[in-house]
């Protein structure tokens, strides 16, 4: 039987995930529906100790770093009204480009829905047709202006700012990291390994996740989501064990 607190619980995830101009589904059954709109941007980023920059193997700063794939796409989402971009790693845009070659990118809104809780390695995100573009569709997609996710890619903050859904530059922010964006990563950080934990910390400079400063929440959940992406990946297996 569903609570008025399940309910409550429900919208303030829902409206803790809206805004800002990046899709997040954080929780297991968070879905969105949307249409992708134009040309990938694709990165190899390495965390350099102070940000994530694209991977330069003549940068002796990266040597020794191990890149993880990155790839943007624009998102139209007709239920806010609004361009945002989603995001995902190798085994999720493998996915995109599955349902692009069935059924076409530019005729369909898709329903994106995560399978697993937060900090689960195993996580998958389904992708499958809602429903076919219309005409009014077409024009509403047309009418927002896409992203720069060049820019963005490249860490300008002036790229991400002008979502008109109360953007979030949490690059920018000052001060401890919101308790419940430590809570979530915290989930994440307890499926990974004691080492990872502890390199996680290192690379932050802290010893509790709740003294991270908030300017860095992207970058901690970037590199948390490499580790995790690293961790479900199967180990090698030795031909002469």
């Amino acid at each position: 039987m569903t609570t008025a607190w399940d309910m409550a619980t429900s919208m303030a995830d829902k409206h803790a995930n809206s805004g800002g101009i990046f899709v997040r589904l954080a929780a297991n059954g968070d879905k969105i529906v949307g249409a992708f709109l134009g040309e990938p941007f694709a990165r190899e980023v390495v965390w350099t100790g102070e940000r994530y920059e694209l991977f330069d193997e003549n940068n002796t700063a990266h040597h020794g770093k191990r890149p993880s794939l990155r790839v943007m796409l624009n998102f139209y989402v007709p239920a806010e009204g609004t361009m945002k971009v989603i995001e995902g790693g190798t085994v999720w845009f493998k996915d995109v480009l599955k349902v692009r070659d069935k059924y076409g990118l530019d005729k369909w809104l898709f329903e994106i829905e995560r399978h697993g809780e937060a900090g689960d390695p195993k996580t998958t995100y389904s992708i499958l047709p809602e429903e076919k573009l219309d005409d009014e569709m077409r024009a509403r997609i047309a009418a927002a202006e896409p992203h720069d996710l060049k820019s963005i890619g490249a860490g300008n903050d002036d790229a991400a700012s002008k979502d008109t859904t109360t953007a979030k530059k949490t690059s920018n922010a000052a001060g401890p990291i919101d308790p419940r964006v430590a809570g979530d990563l915290v989930a994440k950080l307890k499926a990974l390994t004691r080492s990872d934990v502890d390199a996680f910390l290192a690379e932050f400079g802290v010893q509790r996740v709740r003294d991270l400063d908030a300017k860095h929440e992207t970058a901690a959940r970037a590199f948390i989501d490499q580790l995790l992406e690293k961790q479900a990946q199967p180990a090698e297996v030795d031909p002469f064990a």
